[in-house]
């Protein structure tokens, strides 16, 4: 018996074999799928550009209310000093 430090055994192999196979019916499936996923990379999509559209937005008025804060807290400390 050899004595080794690293198994190197072979993969397991993964052996399917379909019970039924119907061509027909793969390719009206195959249609569909493609249809169901078009229509999801849609909403995806519009999802996307929503929601960009909204953080461009919360972006903006974040910097705004950095810039009033810092004016107010600048004027506050001119005021004391």
């Amino acid at each position: 018996m050899a004595f080794t430090f690293f198994n190197n055994r072979e993969p397991r192999k993964f052996n399917y074999k379909p019970r039924y196979y119907d061509p027909k019916k793969e390719e009206s499936t195959g249609d569909a799928r493609k249809d169901f996923a078009r229509n999801l990379h849609d909403e995806w999509q519009s999802h996307r550009n929503h929601t960009s559209g909204e953080r461009k937005n919360h972006n903006s008025l974040t910097i705004i209310f950095m810039i009033f804060f810092v004016i107010v807290l600048a004027l506050v400390l001119w005021k004391f000093f």
